[in-house]
């Protein structure tokens, strides 16, 4: 039970930060930005979690965590690294982040399908994920309005992430 909570709240934050990491450019934050992050993280998933069925008996469950928060950490300084402040964190030249967002979302699916979990966690967890970024979107902009004048705001939803990917290691 335990390792589903961890899961679901590690998907959660996900979103929660992707959805808040979003906001940072100038130009709003449209639905589609939504729907294209949403399919993205279900179909690395779920490649992820096919993968992962045929994996089950050849790598360790808490290797694959480690890994995760790994990549997770190392998301969080790619964050740090590219930030433009007029295009925000996911801009159009650099595949960076994206590519490190790719391998994660594979790796979380891969994860799933070693713990035996099939389609329906991967679809539910996708709804989860779904609503976690708008909730994300939301949240970040009360942030800024609160915080206008602060540079540093933007930065807001990768400390949710780092305390997560620090909770996963334990």
């Amino acid at each position: 039970m335990w390792i589903v909570v961890i899961l679901l709240l590690f998907v959660f934050t996900i979103g929660l930060t992707i959805g808040g990491l979003l906001t940072a450019p100038r130009e709003p934050v449209k639905p589609i930005h939504l729907i294209l992050f949403t399919l993205f993280f279900l179909f690395l998933c779920y490649l992820g979690m096919i993968t992962g069925m045929f994996l089950s008996g050849w790598i360790a469950i808490r290797f694959i965590e480690i890994v995760l928060a790994i990549l997770s950490l190392l998301f969080i300084v790619a964050c740090f690294s590219r930030f433009h402040p007029t295009l925000g964190f996911f801009h159009p030249e650099d595949k960076i982040l994206i590519s490190v967002l790719a391998f994660l979302f594979f790796l979380m699916g891969v994860e799933w399908g070693v713990l035996e979990f099939r389609t329906f966690f991967t679809l539910a967890c996708g709804i989860l994920f779904a609503f976690a970024l708008a909730a994300g979107v939301f949240i970040q902009l009360q942030i800024k309005q609160a915080l206008w004048r602060n540079y540093y705001c933007a930065f807001a939803p990768l400390v949710w992430l780092l305390f997560v990917s620090i909770l996963k290691l334990l």
